[in-house]
């Protein structure tokens, strides 16, 4: 959800660090894999003054589909960068962004060219870019490491350095779900065993890219011209709290009543449980109303996966990708098989 991306200012640039030539040259090329992740749900839950939009989200990290960075040194200082896909912008992306970012805060600025395999789809909700960006961030943190020790930087000023590229940039530093508040910046690892809490271990999820794009940025106008008055505020108490119900509050974990009560929606056989979306508050997205009326295509894929036999099914950020659970690993494959007969990407996680 890169339209939340923040630029802190910068305390002026750093003081140069390079490293001696043959050292740099040294270090070997590499290839980083860059993985994506799906919103287990998201909800907007009020709009702030300056235009951001507050979240509740849950990020759920996934291996595939993945980019692959494919990083080499080179003679001059600075970043050559390329790229499979020929619409990114060889100058204004996030690599380059977070290179950039990385070197004028450590002043190391190893010579590096960085070719990009793009295999995560563009306008997916699935993080792409933002884990391009934290992958070099963390290779960048291990050379300097490495050939400037004394210019590499803390975890907590990686942190901020990937909270500049953009709000999701920093969810991909870490190394498992979490839950994202405030304008996405706020992030809480989850406890182990609070996606078991949800009723999720042991289920299989099947993500599909249909090979469509959805822009954040209209998706978040979309949703302000379905859900602000026209007097342009907000009601008082935010969003009708029925219908948006937060799945926690403050600093509750999910593994007390509220998983207990989440759990039948996935666990249950029952026909009228198979949608969980009337029983699970979570498992909601607030842009589906306003994508599918405009891209009826990802509404018939959700319906698809549903009549399929999935227990759940839901758009991940602002789309165009979905991901359904399924209890049953051979249902789960041939929901998967079916997709792709359809031309639409589909992979197959173990939760």
């Amino acid at each position: 959800m890169s339209h939340h991306g923040t630029s802190a200012p910068d305390s002026g640039p750093a003081r140069p660090v390079t490293p001696h030539d043959d050292q740099a040259l040294s270090s070997p090329a590499v290839t980083l894999h860059a993985g994506c992740k799906v919103n287990l749900y998201l909800r907007i839950t009020g709009v702030r003054a300056d235009g951001y939009h507050e979240l509740d989200t849950l990020f759920l990290p996934l291996p595939e589909p993945c980019d692959l960075l494919h990083v080499a040194p080179r003679p001059e200082t600075g970043i050559a960068f390329t790229c499979t896909e020929p619409d990114v912008d060889p100058i204004r992306n996030t690599v380059v962004t977070a290179y950039e970012r990385f070197a004028a805060t450590t002043g190391f600025r190893p010579g590096l060219a960085v070719h990009l395999e793009k295999h995560i789809p563009h306008g997916a909700g699935l993080g792409g870019g933002s884990a391009d960006a934290a992958v070099v961030l963390r290779h960048l943190a291990a050379l300097c490491a490495q050939q400037a020790p004394g210019a590499a930087p803390t975890p907590e000023a990686l942190r901020a350095m990937a909270a500049g590229v953009g709000a999701d940039v920093p969810f991909f530093l870490m190394d498992g779900p979490a839950r994202a508040s405030g304008i996405g910046e706020v992030l809480t690892p989850l406890a182990p065993g609070e996606l078991a809490g949800l009723g999720l271990a042991g289920m299989h999820l099947v993500l599909a890219c249909p090979p469509i794009r959805v822009s954040t940025p209209w998706a978040y106008r979309a949703w302000d011209a379905a859900n602000i008055p026209a007097s342009g505020k907000m009601p008082e108490s935010g969003l009708d709290p029925a219908r948006d119900t937060p799945a926690l509050t403050g600093n509750q974990t999910m593994t007390g009543q509220r998983a207990k009560s989440l759990r039948p929606c996935l666990t249950s056989e029952s026909l009228e449980d198979r949608n969980p979306l009337s029983r699970g508050p979570w498992l909601t997205n607030s842009f589906e109303p306003v994508v599918f009326q405009t891209h009826a295509t990802l509404r018939r894929t959700k319906e698809f996966l549903l009549r399929r036999g999935a227990c759940a099914a839901l758009m991940s950020g602002s789309g165009a990708s979905l991901f359904a659970l399924f209890r049953k690993p051979g249902t789960a494959r041939d929901v998967a098989e079916a997709l792709r007969n359809d031309n639409i990407a589909a992979f197959l996680h173990a939760l």
